[in-house]
């Protein structure tokens, strides 16, 4: 057999994570005067009585492991994430992510050090003509653990190991993976950042993620050394083939790895036993519809569109569609992203950010709602402003 996955139920009084560390040997190449880096999963900010359960990696996973390095004798451990910077749009930034979810506080609590990678220094590197940079903190780290949310994710299928590296990009290069294709560019974030040990938080997941209301509880814990190996146990724990995972085929490719659980070694829990179908595909273009509205066109923008314009425009959309139940409107069609194409028929075409402007170039007819990304505000006041029910 190859790698080790270990899957553990998780029981608040016991010792899960121990038991799933141990059933991997997650910290045999751990030693005591190593740098460690804890890289959760934190995607939005919390309000108050909110706790995140499925969206972000649940704090107090994370304590528990805080207490199992110090009971290994690490005492140089870091706890670093990159929020998402919305304070223009949608009106939080990276630190209120980190102090609603009580990750700001763990430095005065446990004596960790807490790092916003969005502050720090950043290491460049090149790949298919295209600069990207990476924090720098990740590798400076002599031991990673990259802390994941199970989920499923409208964009990449699911959201784990991998995919949960992409939060240790600078704003900038997160936008440039999904201009330049996501998939690969989050296959390629696998080679550079060397990960030593996963921890799955799948305690609770979120259904078409990869943030939502749709949250599961599942009460289980993945951990094992290798990346890959953990990921495709995960999609198969949610029920998903491994195999028509894209991000998990342009892996295989650069590393030469099979997409199989063949060579997989599972301790714990039987994957059969505790495996729950969770459904990904949720197309933006069924948003109109289920809200009643008629005469509403919309292409599905697809990996394309980056999580933050894609964040911002699906808030503004989502507002004005409550706000209109079952109305009607003449032949309109939305273009959000670098792939749609407005249809020549559309009546009225709304273009929204920089992106779907810059596609539809010979459209000069249509409006314009410029920004990248365009708030979430904006996109409420132009639809308010330019929509016309029958």
């Amino acid at each position: 057999m190859g790698s080790v996955v270990a899957i553990v139920r998780h029981e608040q009084k016991g010792n899960s994570l121990g038991r799933a560390i141990e059933l991997c040997a997650g910290f045999e190449k751990l030693k005591e005067s190593h740098k460690v880096l804890i890289k959760p999963n934190l995607v939005m900010p919390l309000a108050p009585g909110e706790t995140g359960d499925g969206v972000i990696t649940r704090l107090e996973l994370v304590k528990d492991l805080i207490e199992l390095l110090r009971e290994y004798g690490c005492s140089d451990i870091t706890v670093g994430e990159g929020p998402p910077e919305m304070q223009n749009v949608l009106g939080f930034g990276s630190e209120m992510v980190m102090e609603t979810t009580g990750y700001g506080r763990l430095a005065d609590e446990l004596g960790v050090k807490v790092v916003n990678f969005n502050r720090g220094k950043f290491r460049r590197v090149t790949w298919q003509g295209e600069g990207f940079e990476i924090a720098e903190p990740c590798y400076e780290a002599d031991f990673l653990i990259n802390v994941p949310v199970l989920k499923t994710h409208r964009q990449s299928v699911i959201s784990m190991g991998l995919k949960n590296l992409k939060g240790c990009l600078k704003n900038m290069s997160k936008r440039h993976f999904h201009r330049y294709g996501l998939h690969k560019h989050i296959a390629f974030l696998g080679t550079q950042i060397k990960t030593d040990l996963v921890v799955i938080d799948g305690i609770y997941a979120v259904q078409r993620g990869p943030v939502g209301k749709d949250i599961r509880r599942l009460d289980l814990i993945i951990a094992g050394k290798d990346i890959f190996s953990c990921d495709m146990a995960g999609s198969a724990v949610l029920g998903i083939d491994p195999k028509i995972v894209p991000h998990f085929q342009e892996y295989s490719q650069l590393t030469g790895r099979k997409i199989s659980l063949e060579d997989i070694e599972i301790k714990g829990e039987k994957i059969e036993d505790v495996a729950t179908r969770l459904e990904w595909e949720q197309s933006w273009s069924d948003m109109p519809g289920d809200y009643g509205l008629k005469g509403i066109t919309f292409q599905d923008p697809g990996a394309d569109v980056c999580t933050a314009c894609g964040m911002t425009v699906w808030f503004g959309m989502r507002n004005f569609f409550k706000e209109n139940k079952g109305a009607a409107f003449e032949n309109v069609e939305f273009c959000v992203g670098p792939g749609p194409k407005a249809k020549e028929e559309s009546k009225k075409v709304i273009l929204f950010g920089e992106c779907a402007i810059n596609a539809n170039k010979d459209r000069p007819d249509a409006v314009q709602l410029k920004g990248c990304p365009p708030g979430a505000d904006q996109t409420y006041q132009i639809l308010r402003e330019h929509m016309v029910k029958l």
